[in-house]
């Protein structure tokens, strides 16, 4: 039985405002940075379809987050992520790649699951693939119908 749903952050939960820059988000983030006044909800925005129906979610499993970089750091990112998930996991603040199955069974282990109990969401297929390798149950996320669709499978 699912009790835990870890959800990839870029291109899942944020997007870039920019509907055509197809390159990472922490890259752009970083190079970002430099600029003054720079504000992320400028040039990001929070998947609040995604959020608020998973608010809704909350205390029924256990939600949350494993991403790549640091762009969630950002107070305005991490101010509505707290609301919702229960702890955010950073590949890079860990030494993790989240190619390596291994990366997965470290973060189970850190919020004491079974891998048979966590149902990993991400865009990234190579991603997708090695959560599958941990023994994670697995959605590729493409859009936010396709992923309720298939969340029916999980969670009754």
């Amino acid at each position: 039985m699912i009790t835990t749903i870890i959800f990839d952050l870029s291109r899942v939960l944020l997007f870039p405002k920019d509907k055509n820059y197809k390159g990472k988000l922490n890259a752009l983030h970083k190079e970002l940075l430099r600029k003054s006044n720079y504000d992320v909800l400028e040039y990001f925005e929070l998947n609040d379809e995604l959020l608020t129906y998973l608010a809704k979610s909350k205390g029924k499993v256990d939600l949350y987050v494993f991403t790549t970089g640091v762009i969630q750091n950002s107070p305005k990112i991490k101010n509505r992520l707290n609301k919702t998930f229960a702890g955010v996991f950073a590949a890079e603040d860990l030494g993790l790649d989240k190619k390596d199955p291994e990366s997965y069974l470290s973060i189970a282990k850190k919020i004491g699951k079974s891998p048979t109990e966590i149902l990993f969401v991400d865009d990234t297929i190579e991603n997708v693939k090695a959560a599958k390798k941990a023994g994670f149950s697995v959605i590729h996320f493409e859009t936010n119908a396709q992923f309720l669709k298939d969340l029916s499978i999980y969670i009754i």
